[in-house]
């Protein structure tokens, strides 16, 4: 006899009981692509926006995510892949992971905690957070949330002054590594910004008032004291009132006399392990060694800088063959899947930087949503290694990739750079 529709209905009441209830999307979301569609599906385009623009067409942050998938796999099949180690050591620091969670600032803006529940997340993972100078909380106050190393990221003020009391308070919080950013001696021009009206603190516009009343949980969260703003400056050139975040840049960040002497000086305040990111020639690599850095991250700012920079994928052989002996590289840009990650390390990398892909999990969900970023990243990492065939870190080398030869410089026509370019003044003699 026919099972009734009552019978029916219990048999598949008690499927769904077995496989489990998944009512949270983040729960069921297998990608960093599908957090960052949650992320966007919460925020006003205004909030979106900054974590997810570039400057001018975007056309280099499009191509730090399409020219990682030019780069093709080239699997080892029938090796011993019951063991994948993933973990690294640089610069007398063992990590889990060969990636570390990258500088983002303004998180505020998001709403929720910010970078608080981002930087607990981290703290439960073990991976190493890099604290923005740009955070919207003190060094401090994340600094006591944090359980796991913490990094600083530091952008060079025109004031000395400055500079050198924020490099005294990261040694003060404990950091390990000084990350420099040298990218930004002037703001790139951000036109979602502009269209936005983006400003610090965020102002409620005729233009986006729609959107903060269909956003009310993030209009109410960005609402809740601390007003927001760069709090590790907040006694130093940071008001009440709101400014256009250009505005802001070329006030008091963009410092058009900053030159490698200035990273001497750098080096001789901090005795941990000094990374310059923004490198992206293997010109400015080597100077960067030269002065006395120990790593630089490759990097374009997330195409957030100069529009039609090279994506940071295809800058990396070359640079990799210029210092990759010598000096840690971090890469930094486009990463969206552990396959990336196992690309970047492939190519020649010593470790990568996240930075938006956490960002989406920051926004989606909080620290919860930070959580599965790494979760999936670390799945799609191992996965990627074990069907490679690479049961550890550094056994990931270039036999496992495919890449065009021009990323090497072939077929490209660059001149030199001027002989006084290459003397620049200030660089310390080899």
């Amino acid at each position: 006899m026919a099972d009734s529709p009552l019978s029916a209905a219990l048999e598949f009441a008690r499927m769904l009981a077995a496989g489990g209830f998944r009512l949270d999307p983040l729960d069921s979301a297998p990608s960093i692509e599908d957090i960052r569609r949650l992320a966007r599906r919460r925020l006003p385009t205004m909030a979106f926006d900054i974590l997810d623009g570039a400057s001018n067409h975007e056309l280099t942050a499009g191509e730090n995510v399409a020219d990682l998938r030019e780069v093709r796999f080239r699997p080892r099949w029938l090796t011993d892949i019951s063991t994948i180690d993933v973990s690294t050591a640089v610069d007398g620091q063992e990590l889990e992971r060969p990636y570390v969670l990258g500088p983002l600032g303004l998180q505020r803006m998001i709403g929720g905690e910010g970078e608080l529940g981002a930087v607990r997340a981290a703290g439960r993972a073990n991976i190493p957070f890099t604290l923005s100078t740009a955070s919207n909380w003190t060094m401090e106050e994340l600094a006591e949330q944090a359980t796991g190393p913490l990094w600083y990221q530091l952008y060079m003020y025109k004031s000395e002054r400055i500079v050198s009391n924020l490099i005294q308070r990261a040694k003060g919080i404990g950091a390990e590594v000084l990350v420099v950013t040298v990218d930004v001696p002037l703001n790139g021009k951000r036109y979602r910004d502009h269209r936005n009206g983006m400003s610090i603190p965020p102002r409620i516009t005729p233009a986006n008032a729609v959107q903060a009343v269909r956003h009310l949980n993030w209009t109410r969260a960005i609402m809740r004291p601390p007003t927001i703003g760069f709090r590790n400056l907040k006694d130093e050139v940071q008001g009440d009132n709101a400014v256009s975040h250009q505005e802001f840049v070329a006030k008091y960040l963009a410092n058009l006399t900053l030159t490698w002497e200035s990273i001497e000086d750098v080096r001789r305040q901090w005795d941990g392990p000094l990374y310059l990111k923004g490198i992206l020639t293997p010109e400015d690599a080597q100077r960067a060694r030269r002065v006395g850095a120990d790593g630089i991250y490759v990097s374009n700012h997330g195409g957030r800088q100069l529009d039609s920079s090279p994506s940071t994928i295809r800058a990396l052989p070359s640079i990799v063959d210029a210092v990759g002996e010598d000096m840690t590289v971090v890469f930094d840009g486009g990463v969206r899947t552990g396959d990336d990650i196992a690309k970047a390390i492939a190519v020649g990398a010593d470790l990568v930087s996240i930075g938006r892909a956490w960002g989406y999990g920051n926004a989606a969900a909080g620290e919860k949503g930070v959580l599965r970023v790494l979760d999936i990243l670390d799945g799609e990492l191992s996965l990627a290694m074990g069907q490679l065939g690479a049961t550890s870190v550094p056994a990931l080398d270039r036999s496992f990739v495919e890449y065009p030869e021009a990323w090497h410089g072939a077929g490209m026509h660059r001149e030199p750079e001027p002989a006084e370019a290459v003397e620049a003044p200030g660089e310390l003699t080899p």
